[in-house]
């Protein structure tokens, strides 16, 4: 055998030991990526939405579909001419004056604008929520209150007020205490 062949590790040549930099550089970048990567999905996964909403509280205010009859006598108003009218909010707990009361005015005689007569007569006198409509019919005669039992206090002082422009009836209605209004009055010929 030839001695060259088994010699010990230790008296062998020591090869030069190539460093190589460029594998452990580039999984060292792959690895970097990826963590980066886990950490953004996880940052947008985890972030308050931007695009947040407010609930609001809405209120309908159910008005009576207009009939052929009733199209025909509405007056047509300018859209530039329309004025917003606020949307009731309904008052709980003590109302220190009529004026803060949510007012509905129909109009139950047909003819064009009365109910709008009626809101300019109110709002002129201080009432500050006032909202027009019509009446589920137009056979009513005189001026009709109804009024939730809660603010039944007002009703002298609401009828006194309508008696300047109106006959207002004797008989008076109650409205439920789930009505987004505290009084409507019903407008007739």
């Amino acid at each position: 055998m030839d001695e060259s062949e088994f010699r010990p590790i230790s008296a062998q040549p020591s090869a030069p030991v190539k460093k190589d930099r460029t594998k452990l550089i580039i999984i060292f970048i792959i690895i970097l990526l990826l963590l980066g990567g886990f950490f953004l999905f996880q940052r947008a996964n985890n972030a308050p939405e931007e695009d947040v909403t407010e609930e609001q509280l809405v209120i309908s205010t159910e008005e009576p579909s207009p009939t052929p009859e009733e199209e025909k006598i509405s007056p047509t108003v300018a859209a530039d001419e329309e004025e917003e009218t606020p949307t009731p909010i309904p008052t709980t707990g003590t109302v220190s004056s009529r004026f803060e009361l949510n007012v509905q005015i129909l109009n139950g005689s047909g003819e064009a604008g009365v109910a709008g007569t009626g809101q300019s007569f109110l709002k002129d006198l201080g009432y500050k929520t006032v909202i027009t409509g019509n009446a589920d019919n137009f056979n009513y005669e005189g001026a009709t209150v109804k009024i939730k039992s809660s603010r039944s206090s007002y009703l002298e002082d609401i009828v006194g007020d309508l008696n300047d422009k109106y006959t207002v009836n004797d008989e008076t209605g109650t409205l439920g205490s789930s009505s987004e209004f505290d009084v409507q009055i019903i407008i007739g010929s």
